[in-house]
Parts: C-alpha cells; structure tokens; sequence
C-alpha cells in the first residue's frame, strides 16, 4: 500500500487557525493571572491603615470620653472653672451634691461639679478630665467614687466602658470583651472623629438639664425590700458585678494607672468607697460574692495606704444611725436624703483634710 503523498510546507506567512489562537490567549491569561497581584485591596488597606495611624496617633493619641460624659462636661465647664469634681459612677452621680460640698469648703456653688457618669471608671474619669483638663482649675481636688464592678475582668460587658477598651492592649480587649466589641473597638478613634465632626455640630441637641445641679442627679423615693425583690438585686448582683470574680488583674492594673495619671496631672484624688444597703450586707452573708466584696476594699484600702491616697469609706449608720435603710434607693445607690448625708459628712472630712494640709485649695 503507497503512503500519502507529504502535505506540502506552510508558509511562514500563514494565518493561524482562530481556534489555536484563541486557545494560546487563553493560556497566556491564565499564567498572567497567576503571577497578578490585586493591587486595588491592597491600596484599600493601605489607606484605611494611614488614617488610623493619623487619627489614633495624632488626633486623639489618648481615649476620649463617652458621649453621655462629654455632654455633661461642656455645659458644667462651660462659665467656670471647678476647683472640687465630684467623678466616677452612677454612685456617685446620684450620693453627691456639689452644692452643700462646696459650703464645706466655702467655695462658691460654680465651683464644684459632679461630673460622674453610671459605669464609668477609673480610665473613663481620666479621659473626661484629660479632654476638659484646659476648663478646670490647676490641681483640683477629684472625688472619685469607686465599686467593684471596676475591677472585675468578667464583670459584664456593658459596664466596662470604652475609655477602658481604648486603654487596654488588642489582647487585653479580647479578654474584657467579646470578640466583635474587642474587634471594632480598634475604630474608636475614627468613631470619635465622626462624632466632632458631624454628629456632634449637626445632630445633638444640648439640653441645659446636663448641667442642672451641677450635675447630680438624684431620687428622693425609697425601697423596701422583702424576700423575694432583695433575692432578685442580689442575683443580678451575682451575675452582673461579681461573676467569676478577678479582682487583680487587668482592670485592676488599669485603675492604678489611672489615678496615678490623674495624680501626674496636678489633680488631688480622694476615693470614695461608697455606702451599701444593711439589706445587700447581710444578703450576701452566705454567698460566694462576699469573699469578692471583703477582698474588694481590703485590696482598695491597702492600695490606697501603699500610695497616700485619701481613702473615705462610710457604712450606712455612719450616716443614718436610727434609719439606714431609708437612705437608699436601691442596694448601692443613695436617695437624695442619703445624698444629702453623705455629702455633708464628707464636706467635712474635705474640710479637715485641707486643715491639715492633706489637701490644698485650687486656684481658679
């Protein structure tokens, strides 16, 4: 059998058959493809990056103070500057008056604010005075409240507050907070810029009731307790303030910072550990939260003899001797007659302490 006849040469010059070019195209894209790399995501991140940085570092290098507490800051430093600064919790907000403190200390009624905001902690009270530091006298006197539930690491989440998140390391918020709020609390500061910018200038209303006396805000009803209601406060206690309770660690640390900052700073920091109901005292007699709350203000008290703090700690019938129950109007929080109690007998301890020099009188 003859074989075929050999097919004749190409010329060089020949078309190439669309379906060879096609699939070379197709080869070429996919080894471009591999070696590509997506520049766009990229510049994405590399700008959100540079913002941060711009913002973290050079804007607001320090944790700025929650919307509520700055709301209150601007009207009551806004005519004068406070020489006494009531500070710290929903305790001391609704146990303190400026006014009668400041007849202690003769001091006109101006002079003294109560600037405390519920949850608000040690690195909560440190940002508001470090971004209103300029409106306050030189080396004011601060009383500042202080609870347990600051220094829990497993207190619940929304009484640790984002003064707190902003000064903690990305492994400490991972520790204090679960782990969206750990993750977007890395945006604070970019939050905090919108809020001057837009939200604050466009959209809030400022109320003149912030600044209405001065800043206290308190409630003249009273509270019995019978069984069942003092098992319910006491649960939610258990559960909210004292759960798993770690006393010493880092909130802990962050606290004694905080006042040592504060003291840094010229400010004069009394603490104040505030009353509780006889009722929450003797619920929690049998508890596991009363190992936590005896080590507590021992650890509160130690620290403060350690470092020359003034410590003031009162019990209810250090106030009310004949009725120390209807001075309150929950287990921790006084009613504006306790209020009043409380501020009196601690207008003149302020007093001895400037006697003795323990204490010096801001200047204006």
């Amino acid at each position: 059998m003859l074989a075929p006849p050999p097919s004749p040469p190409l010329p060089l010059d020949a078309p190439v058959s669309p379906g060879v070019e096609s699939l070379a195209a197709h080869r070429r894209a996919r080894r471009a493809r591999r070696h590509h790399v997506p520049t766009g995501p990229l510049w994405a991140v590399g700008w959100i990056l540079l913002i941060h940085v711009l913002v973290a570092v050079y804007i607001f290098p320090h944790p700025q103070p929650r919307r509520d507490l700055r709301r209150k800051l601007i009207p009551l430093t806004q005519h004068a500057r406070p020489q006494l600064i009531v500070a710290g919790d929903s305790r001391a907000e609704c146990g303190l008056i400026p006014g009668l403190l400041a007849d202690h200390l003769d001091l006109e009624k101006t002079a003294a604010i109560n600037m405390a905001s519920p949850a608000c902690d040690l690195p909560g009270v440190l940002a508001g005075f470090r971004a209103f530091a300029d409106r306050m006298a030189d080396g004011p006197i601060m009383l500042v409240s202080v609870s347990a539930v600051e220094m829990n690491d497993h207190a619940a989440e929304h009484l640790i507050g984002d003064e707190t998140l902003a000064s903690c390391s990305l492994l400490e918020r991972f520790r204090l907070a679960p782990f969206k709020r750990a993750v977007t609390s890395l945006a604070l500061p970019e939050r905090e810029l919108i809020r001057r910018v837009v939200m604050e200038p466009l959209f809030w209303e400022w109320d003149a009731s912030h600044a209405a006396n001065q800043g206290y805000r308190g409630k003249s009803s009273h509270h019995a307790y019978d069984a069942e209601r003092l098992r319910t406060e006491l649960d939610y206690l258990a559960e909210v303030w004292y759960r798993r309770p770690q006393l010493d660690g880092v909130r802990w640390r962050h606290f004694q910072e905080s006042v040592a900052a504060l003291r840094s700073a010229g400010v004069q920091v009394v603490l104040l550990d505030p009353p509780t109901q006889p009722a929450f005292d003797a619920g929690i007699a049998h508890r596991e939260m009363a190992d936590a709350d005896r080590l507590f203000h021992r650890r509160l008290a130690a620290y403060c003899r350690a470092n020359a703090v003034p410590l003031l700690r009162y019990t209810a019938r250090d106030l009310s001797p004949d009725d120390p129950d209807g001075i309150f109007v929950s287990l921790m929080h006084l009613n504006h007659r306790g209020a009043s109690l409380l501020s009196h007998r601690v207008g003149r301890d302020l007093a001895e302490m400037l006697a003795d020099g323990r204490l010096t009188l801001p200047r204006r």
